[in-house]
């Protein structure tokens, strides 16, 4: 593979994009087991007022904090024989009802949890929102489809919770401080990081959202939730594909076992409506914005913000887009940007 025309590939995508006001910028990556090749083009911000981005912009990677840091938790929970996919969520959490979930059900996105209900948002603080929760009807039969729902992964987060007593501090046990970077965390503002970040929508009920999760559950549950919450640049999120490329292992460092790492590469969703696997990642599902030329072994994982992770386990390599896509507004097609720049990128790695 040619890294550097595939990255310039890249490039000339998001130039394009950009150019054409469909995103204020984005800084974007392709990884292999051995290297990491990483650029910038575009805008941090737009407003209040227009910033270059640079490769040491920390996005809010949103629902790819499922994939990156809370699926990470429960590997390593599993690992340390704390749980296993059949373990009954309500045997960990006294208060939830659900008797008959599993943590895999919960994982794949296969609980009977709805997508959504944004009643939640007359919830005052996590504790409300807790009680929300656990106390929604489920709306299909459990293990019957897939339907994506960040309450799965709250209820995920709460898990991590009880077992380690606080998701941040296992969070950077585990994972953020073995990759060797300080620039992934949760809640850059507190940690004076405000300035490093890129906004995301102008609301009016938080004004121009910066250095805080964009995410209405997230943020009521301050900041830390298993469904959203991490901010990162794009080196923190190669190391992170490169890890996966390793089998677990980055810079000499064990981060996952190997038979962990082999739980990520099967579907758990086999007959039903989605390709998923563990952590919620589609796995080779040919129905997503990664477009036409997927392998037939990879993960696929997208946020709400505009970013995305795309790993190739056929092709021993991964694509990183990170853009702020919803500043100010919503009105862009990220679903459709992601689709060319994956079907172009992968097309020149295949011809070079």
């Amino acid at each position: 593979m040619d890294i550097k025309k595939a990255i310039a590939k890249e490039f000339e995508i998001i130039k394009k994009e950009v150019d054409l006001k469909k995103i204020p910028g984005a800084c974007f990556a392709i990884i292999t087991d051995k290297e990491i090749a990483y650029s910038c083009y575009g805008k941090k911000s737009l407003l209040p007022e227009e910033i270059d981005l640079s490769g040491d912009t920390l996005y809010d990677i949103a629902s790819l904090s499922k994939v990156v840091s809370t699926s990470t938790m429960i590997a390593k929970l599993i690992e340390e024989d704390l749980l296993g996919f059949e373990t009954k969520a309500s045997s960990i959490l006294e208060d939830f009802k659900y008797d008959d979930l599993t943590i895999l059900d919960l994982l794949v996105h296969r609980s009977g949890y709805p997508a959504d209900d944004k009643n939640y948002k007359l919830c005052k603080d996590a504790n409300e929102l807790w009680n929300f929760i656990i106390n929604l009807p489920t709306t299909y039969e459990k293990g019957s489809r897939v339907e994506y729902s960040c309450f799965n992964y709250i209820i995920l987060g709460k898990i991590i919770e009880k077992l380690k007593g606080n998701m941040e501090d296992y969070a950077n046990e585990v994972l953020f401080e073995k990759l060797g970077t300080d620039n992934i965390m949760y809640n850059p503002s507190k940690k004076g990081r405000k300035g490093d970040c890129a906004p995301t929508e102008a609301t009016e009920a938080r004004g121009i959202i910066c250095g805080e999760v964009h995410d209405g559950k997230a943020y009521i549950l301050g900041g830390v939730s298993g469904n959203a919450g991490v901010f990162a640049n794009i080196e923190a999120i190669s190391l992170f594909v490169k890890m996966f490329l390793n089998n677990g292992t980055l810079n000499g460092i064990k981060i996952l076992k190997k038979e962990t790492m082999d739980l990520f590469k099967k579907a758990y969703t086999s007959g039903l409506n989605e390709s998923r696997t563990m952590g919620g990642w589609y796995y080779a599902d040919n129905n997503t914005s990664a477009g036409k030329n997927i392998s037939k072994s990879c993960l696929y994982h997208t946020g709400f913000a505009g970013t995305s992770i795309y790993i190739d386990f056929e092709r021993n390599c991964g694509l990183v887009l990170l853009t702020n896509a919803i500043h100010p507004n919503r009105d862009t097609n990220i679903s459709q940007i992601r689709k060319e720049f994956h079907e172009q990128v992968l097309d020149i790695i295949d011809n070079n």
